[in-house]
């Protein structure tokens, strides 16, 4: 399934209202609309055939328009299966106008013992556009010690300029326990804020970026675990990605 585009997604303003202009899944996901209102789009991104196996490439491309705000909701996650041998991909690309928005919460990503996987996320701002973006890595299901090789790389930018370069690389188990990368936890958790400086007081968990952002990172042997230690974070900085309810409203009353 080489070069195959499981979901596009393009929201931007056609005649001053939201529109969904492009929702295209594939054989993994399906893309679903929740609605529109006001200034603010949700879109449903559901798992048709939410697993990976050899030779499988998922693909995603979300663009937002600007002024837009835009929240992908992800209610089940990914795993990616004993690969024989072979390896599977996934990339998501993400582009943000000037003054828009995208909050998305992804689910797990689950890579079993046998997988063989390689991870890119990238994150495109113009102008004052942001993002909010929540992932957790879990290496091995429940009943395993650790899960297949991972290389997840993320790279984000505004108006072309590198704001987050990183490679994570868990292909050898030796170096991917160390001290400083998992340090023998099956289970990493990262929120990143991209696009703006996080309010208030920096946390334990969190690092600010050498521009307008910020990562909350923490590892674990649960999934819970690491989720609840950036929970803090995620509200933090999700509070700063209020839905604009009312926007169109406001907007048509002054053109009024």
């Amino acid at each position: 399934m080489s070069g195959t585009v499981a979901a596009r997604i393009t929201v931007e303003r056609v005649g001053g209202r939201v529109r969904m202009t492009d929702l295209v899944g594939g054989t993994y996901l399906r893309a679903q609309p929740l609605g529109v209102r006001g200034g603010a789009a949700r879109v449903a991104l559901l798992g048709t055939y939410a697993l990976l196996l050899a030779g499988d490439d998922l693909r995603m491309e979300v663009s937002v328009g600007p002024g837009v705000w835009l929240e992908l909701v992800e209610p089940s996650g990914m795993v990616a299966y004993d690969a024989r041998g072979g390896s599977a991909s996934w990339r998501a690309d993400l582009r943000v106008a000037d003054g828009g928005c995208l909050v998305w919460r992804s689910a797990p990503f689950v890579v079993t013992s046998g997988a063989d996987i390689t991870r890119n996320m990238n994150v495109h701002l113009s102008g004052s556009g942001r993002a909010l973006v929540h992932e957790t890595l879990v290496m091995g299901r429940s009943y395993e010690s650790s899960g297949g090789p991972l290389r997840s790389l993320t790279r984000a930018d505004v108006d072309g300029r590198p704001l987050l370069v990183e490679d994570l690389d868990l292909r050898d188990p030796v170096l991917a326990g160390a001290p400083g990368v998992m340090g023998g936890n099956r289970v990493m958790t990262s929120t990143f804020l991209l696009g703006a400086r996080p309010e208030g007081s920096v946390g334990v968990q969190e690092t600010l970026l050498h521009g307008p952002g910020a990562l909350s990172r923490a590892v674990a042997g649960q999934a819970h675990e690491a989720e609840a230690a950036v929970a803090d974070s995620w509200g933090r900085w999700r509070s700063g990605f209020a839905d604009p309810v009312g926007y169109e409203e406001e907007n048509e009353d002054e053109a009024a």
